[in-house]
């Protein structure tokens, strides 16, 4: 009995034993089936993390290419823009170069013409004072011998020349020209024509005179009547000539007159 007993015990503890470990065993395989569906969704968020990851990366590499392409077209725009700066600068130099030296050239030209008109203009101004003082030469000489009336007083010339030259006798290389000479029996008119004169001019005329008997000793015995002309005399002028005792000659109305006569 106690055998039967004993089994019969251990038949209710392995019963037991048994319910225990089916529901042990089916917790198990709860687990094991939870555990595995754990694991599916961790694999497939893995693998969706692994397929973004790829998306992601393929998105930087294009965005990295996509980047290096807009670099390479802004490298050739700015190399493009550098050599055509580089162009239009070489352009600007050469024009500028161009320019300097059309520009000179025209300075070159212009002081060229400039001195070309300076050496004309000088020219034409001695032609032009040339022209005057025979001008006014031309002006006495038909008035010749009737200054010479006038001057004379008691007597006429009968010789009258303009513009006369003569060498000195004793030293060739000195020459003295005489612009009107009226001679008269007892008496020379001798005129100095100047296209300005002034009391400095007539002081050296006077200075002139003085060596007259050594280029004409031909006249030496005669009255020097000395004289100036011009087409005007300035009245300071003219109270210089009365002083030493010169006639004093300008354009009147009609013809060349003295302007001094009996002042002195």
């Amino acid at each position: 009995m106690l055998v039967e007993e004993r089994v019969t015990n251990l038949e209710e503890v392995l019963a037991k034993f048994m319910e225990q470990s089916s529901v042990i065993l089916a917790a198990i395989h709860e687990d094991i089936a939870e555990i595995r569906a754990s694991n599916a969704r961790t694999d497939h968020q893995l693998l969706e993390m692994q397929q973004q990851a790829e998306r992601d990366r393929q998105q930087v590499e294009q965005e990295r290419r996509d980047n290096a392409e807009r670099f390479r077209q802004w490298d050739q725009r700015a190399e493009a823009d550098r050599k055509a700066w580089e162009q239009r600068m070489a352009e600007s130099d050469q024009r500028y170069e161009q320019d300097r030296k059309a520009s000179e050239q025209r300075r070159a030209e212009s002081d060229r013409r400039y001195e070309q008109d300076r050496k004309d203009f000088n020219k034409r101004l001695a032609e032009i004072s040339d022209s005057m003082g025979t001008l006014i030469e031309d002006f006495v000489a038909p008035c010749g011998f009737q200054l010479a009336r006038a001057i004379f007083a008691t007597e006429e010339a009968d010789t009258c020349a303009i513009r006369i030259k003569r060498r000195h006798p004793t030293s060739p290389g000195e020459m003295m020209e005489i612009d009107l000479l009226a001679v008269g029996p007892t008496k020379l008119l001798v005129i100095e024509v100047k296209r300005r004169m002034d009391a400095a001019k007539a002081a050296e005329y006077r200075q002139k005179l003085a060596r007259l008997p050594e280029f004409f000793p031909e006249l030496s015995h005669k009255a020097v009547c000395p004289a100036v002309a011009s087409v005007y005399l300035e009245p300071s002028v003219i109270a210089f000539l009365n002083r030493e005792k010169l006639y004093g000659i300008a354009l009147g109305e009609d013809a060349m007159q003295v302007i001094n006569l009996g002042q002195f």
